[in-house]
């Protein structure tokens, strides 16, 4: 009887964690910066390539290095679902479970540049990062019989309209917002590597 009784607060306690674990994030009310010292070419320099260095590390792979504007971008990464233990795991439990789920795509936008209204603290720079979530969107297949079940992952599965659709024509992906607990884990990295620092956060 005792036994049970422990297995039955464990059950609930573990019940509890992931409940309260797994509600969905409160999207950001304000960017994810922070004001990072670089006074010299050399210094900013060493700020682009520890942001450059910490997407690739983080598997994700760049598409824009734009040093006149400040600006760096990656290609949309799908997120890793959980067998894939090589790869950086979304976080917090909601974000895990959801990529699990569905077909969930990232893309990271940071910008690197002086305050412009703080025209007296050249030595500083701003560092701006952005995550915007996205979830592929395929419209739903019509299955009516056996043989369109066994269509139903190719181009020629009827939609529910009755047209045959290839998936590459009719997919699209919906804009869910901003990852923040990415936003400031990739931003942490950055300014611990920017700062010489080669433990992970």
């Amino acid at each position: 009887m005792i036994w049970r009784l422990r297995y039955l607060s464990i059950a609930i306690i573990v019940t509890a964690g992931l409940t309260a674990g797994c509600q969905t994030p409160a999207q950001p009310t304000g960017p994810t910066v922070e004001r990072v010292n670089a006074g010299s070419d050399a210094d900013r320099d060493l700020l682009w390539e520890a942001a450059c260095d910490t997407l690739r590390r983080s598997a994700f792979k760049l598409d824009r290095e734009d040093r006149a504007n400040g600006v760096i971008t990656t290609h949309s990464e799908t997120a890793a679902q959980g067998f894939e233990l090589w790869r950086p795991q979304p976080q917090p439990a909601y974000y895990w479970v959801e990529s699990n789920l569905q077909t969930i795509q990232r893309r990271v936008t940071i910008h690197i540049a002086a305050d412009p209204a703080e025209t007296d603290k050249a030595d500083e720079q701003l560092v701006d990062v952005k995550v915007e979530r996205f979830r592929y969107r395929l419209p739903e297949r019509q299955v009516d019989n056996a043989a369109g079940a066994l269509r139903i992952f190719s181009g020629d599965a009827p939609a529910t309209s009755g047209r045959s659709e290839k998936p590459s024509e009719s997919s699209y992906w919906i804009a869910m917002g901003r990852d923040e607990p990415m936003e400031w884990s990739l931003l942490t990295k950055i300014l611990q590597r920017y700062q010489g620092s080669d433990a992970e956060p």
